[in-house]
């Protein structure tokens, strides 16, 4: 493009920030947020079958398949901020997003399936390297798209409420996610068995194409929102020298750091009980498999409700407010139940079962809560963030907020496999009787309080951890009043 066709830049930011001052459309809404189809569905197969099929099926130790995440989870620890620098300095005709959402597509298909087909002849070291290798190029391939996508989300709008308005609509493609692999899983691949090592292949090449495709329709479906996006700012440092100081600079950012440590803690947290919740299903609560795919319905609803639980929150509360209600009420819900059973007061049953579905809807309503307050208030943070540093810092942001999720998977996956050796609960359960094991009463106790007990005090330290966040809806305001001064006076 030409001197005389190229757009006026001064004119072209001022209509990026007349578009972000406005409202987001439902249509546009729903083609972004059908992007997390690639979290939803990762995150909750990571969950719900991976370690199981690692250890149990697979029959690597629960400390190798823990080492294994955590090593992709230290690479991540590099990636994800280094991707959400390239991200945020990207001065491509595409916008500074889209180009990496794009070319991400095909190897998180190709990644999340090969992941699945583990060739049943390795075992030993030769499973773990190729295990390790295909976590680390997954987890790569999640980041291009995931921390460049959760970014743009940021810069839809420029207004406090239709932040948390866009997220909500990430958490409804969430739901679908979890509902299509909890059906999938349970109801259609494993439906005979969890131990049968064949089931798992179709499972994985299925949900890789699913968040392959809906990483296209959510990135080619936004190319025409980039005229909202910020402009990268001119900085003539060399990249990684920029991207340390990017690093220094963004820890400096008192609302970042709280936001930061308390979603690695919650993540972490939720990993630890999540990872053995296959495993505490079908050995500690013995439960059948109809019952655990209920469970996983159970997920999909609590977020659903998690919704105008939201919203009803965000009109009366603070976002601090209400994220530090719902990791409470989580806390409960994970300790509670549990520790009820090892005392021997939990009824059994019928109403065990339903006790513990109600108890996952909550819990999951809590998360919803979470997650809308926490990426809303990161989006408020970066606002915050160029107030104090004259810098554009969302991919960055949301990069911090990626990897504390992946901690999940990583950090969290080593505690619960370490524990899993330590209350010797065996790997390759198929050898040790399979869906009709027995363990022993200490594997019992133990495989209980680290699903419950541990992950709650976890989540009770994040939000502790919360009580240093300060910024609220009135600060809010003001320092996008004084940006919008800035602004105006730099576009002039």
């Amino acid at each position: 493009m030409d001197q005389t066709t190229a757009p006026d830049p001064v004119s072209a930011r001022r209509q990026a920030a007349h578009e972000r001052s406005g409202r987001v459309g439902v249509g546009l809404k729903t083609i972004y947020g059908s992007g997390n189809v690639v979290d939803g569905m990762s995150t909750y197969v990571f969950g719900a079958f991976l370690f199981f099929y690692l250890t149990a099926v697979c029959g690597l130790s629960g400390s190798q398949a823990g080492v294994a995440l955590f090593l992709a989870l230290v690479i991540d620890a590099v990636a994800d901020p280094l991707i959400g620098s390239i991200s945020d300095n990207s001065g491509s005709s595409f916008g500074r997003r889209h180009p990496f959402m794009i070319a991400s597509a095909l190897p998180v298909a190709i990644m999340f399936g090969l992941l699945f087909s583990i060739p049943a002849a390795l075992s030993g070291w030769p499973l773990f390297g190729y295990i390790t290798a295909m976590i680390i190029g997954l987890r790569i391939a999640l980041s291009l798209f995931n921390v460049p996508y959760v970014a743009m989300g940021a810069e839809l709008s420029d207004d406090y409420a239709e932040r948390s308005s866009i997220v909500v609509f990430r958490i409804l493609f969430t739901v679908l996610a979890t509902l299509a692999a909890t059906t999938l899983g349970f109801g259609v691949f494993l439906k005979h068995g969890l131990i049968g090592r064949a089931a798992y292949a179709p499972l994985g090449w299925t949900c890789g194409a699913i968040m392959g495709g809906a990483a296209l329709i959510a990135a080619l479906g936004t190319l025409g929102a980039r005229s909202r996006m910020h402009p990268a700012a001119p900085n003539l440092e060399p990249a990684l020298k920029r991207f340390g100081m990017e690093i220094v600079e963004v820890f400096k950012n008192p609302s970042f750091r709280s936001l930061f440590l308390a979603a690695v803690i919650f993540f972490v947290a939720q990993g630890v009980g999540g990872t053995v919740g296959l495993h505490a299903n079908k050995y500690f609560w013995r439960l059948p498999t109809s019952v655990i795919q209920s469970l996983g319905y159970a997920v999909a609803a609590g977020l659903v409700v998690g919704l105008p639980v939201s919203f009803f929150m965000a009109r009366f509360l603070e976002k601090r407010t209400a994220l530090m209600i719902g990791l409470l009420v989580i806390v409960g819900c994970q300790c509670l139940p549990t520790t009820f059973q090892l005392a021997g007061i939990m009824p059994q049953g019928a109403a065990l079962h339903w006790i513990l579905i109600v108890n996952t809807m909550i819990a999951y309503a809590m998360i919803t809560v979470t997650i809308v307050a926490l990426q809303s208030m990161a989006a408020d943070a970066a606002d915050e963030h160029e107030h104090l540093f004259f810098a554009r810092r969302e991919g960055l942001f949301f990069a911090g907020l990626s990897f504390a999720s992946k901690a999940a998977a990583g950090g969290g996956t080593l505690i619960a496999g370490v524990c899993l050796d330590l209350v010797a609960f065996p790997s390759d359960v198929a050898a040790h009787g399979g869906e009709h094991l027995v363990i022993s009463h200490a594997t019992y106790v133990g495989l209980g309080i680290i699903h419950g007990p541990v992950a709650g005090i976890g989540t009770l330290i994040a939000a502790l951890v919360l009580l240093g966040y300060r910024l609220d809806k009135r600060a809010h305001a003001s320092l996008l009043a004084e940006l919008g001064v800035r602004r105006a006076a730099g576009a002039g």
